[in-house]
């Protein structure tokens, strides 16, 4: 190996035995991007190139946040580096997005539609969203439903309840999209929707709120006093004959 290269391989090697030692902040913007871009093209001195990409996109960010082709514009940046930036900025990105989810919690509606609003912008059809949390209110996921036409049908019904014990949910949120302004259900549907809580009850799921959610406006039953609750100190679920069999 030519005494550069020595030299070279010296200095990568310091650089990660300091991030493993100290952790990623004591690292300088460039020799964080450097680190990176070695994992593709190791045994190689990219510090010049990794100074030039902070330089022309001001930030670590900036760098994993360019598109393909303004990271080819960068001299000295190739095909197969761009390709592994573009990949790490993703990589990046889901895992911020996963981790924001994961110390998201769920304790009232008013959590779930600041979860839900970003990604309902610009829908205006009709729709059913269900989410669950844990014992402690940590959100675990959502199902979209999709625009169902029955809410609370034997097929979505059994498709709750499955996905709230597999998961080993403890609460579960409904958001129904109505597209226009909401109203509180007719006495049918509250039947419905009481069926249902005590049906998740016996598998240990509390319904925690039924939500109506409109362009410009939502109603939550829970809020409103109209969804099932329990009596104090006493437990009343049913398996209902409806929701049981295959899905």
């Amino acid at each position: 190996m030519s005494k550069p290269r020595l030299v070279w391989e010296g200095h990568r090697q310091r650089l990660r035995q300091r991030m493993e030692r100290e952790g990623w902040d004591a690292l300088r913007p460039h020799e964080m991007v450097e680190l990176v871009l070695n994992h593709a093209v190791p045994r190689q001195n990219l510090s010049d190139l990794a100074r030039a990409l902070v330089e022309r996109f001001g930030s670590v960010g900036g760098v994993f946040a360019a598109d393909r082709a303004a990271l080819l514009a960068v001299e000295g940046m190739t095909e197969t580096l761009a390709e592994w930036v573009c990949l790490t900025g993703e990589l990046m990105r889901a895992y911020h997005d996963l981790q924001a989810e994961t110390d998201l919690r769920l304790s009232c509606y008013q959590e779930v539609l600041a979860f839900l609003k970003p990604r309902l912008a610009g829908r205006t059809e009709a729709g059913l969203w269900a989410l669950y949390a844990d014992f402690d209110f940590n959100f675990i996921t959502y199902t979209d439903f999709g625009a169902v036409s029955d809410c609370f049908d034997a097929p979505v019904a059994r498709r709750l309840l499955a996905e709230a014990v597999g998961l080993g949910a403890r609460y579960a949120y409904l958001v129904r999209l109505t597209g226009g302004a909401p109203a509180l259900p007719e006495e049918g549907e509250l039947a419905r929707l009481q069926a249902l809580a005590e049906t998740l009850r016996a598998a240990d799921v509390v319904l925690v709120d039924y939500v109506l959610a409109g362009r410009d406006a939502f109603l939550s039953l829970r809020a409103e006093g109209r969804l099932w609750e329990e009596a104090e100190g006493e437990r009343t679920a049913a398996l209902r004959e409806e929701y049981l069999g295959e899905s």
